[in-house]
């Protein structure tokens, strides 16, 4: 079932949750910042999470990335810029999440 309308009121808390942070400072949150605005005392926790909302369709996560949390619903064009702005700021895992958002953009390409 891939559907937003199929979460739960946490799940939903969550994403909202995700896409606050990402509109408030130009990038996703890392899965220890996700245990924070959950108020987990575990990361794990936010792990779980993370996992549902992935199984749902809603988000996507690219692994080994810190902040490869990807919502499904954001324009491409806004994550672009995203990326862009952390380039020029130079945050550390820019380079990594760019290839990581062109490489999934050159999969959707081809489908």
């Amino acid at each position: 079932m891939n559907s937003a309308s199929a979460l739960t009121a946490r799940q939903q808390e969550v994403l909202n949750m995700l896409a606050d942070f990402q509109r408030r400072n130009g990038y996703p949150p890392t899965q220890k910042e996700v245990a924070q605005l959950m108020g987990a005392a575990s990361p794990n926790a936010a792990t779980d999470m993370l996992r549902k909302l992935e199984k749902k369709g809603v988000i996507s996560v690219s692994r080994g990335v810190a902040r490869g949390i990807t919502l499904n619903g954001i324009a491409k064009e806004d994550e672009a810029v995203s990326l862009l702005r952390a380039m020029v700021e130079r945050e550390s895992d820019a380079r990594e999440r760019a290839i990581s958002f062109l490489h999934k953009m050159e999969s959707e390409q081809c489908k």
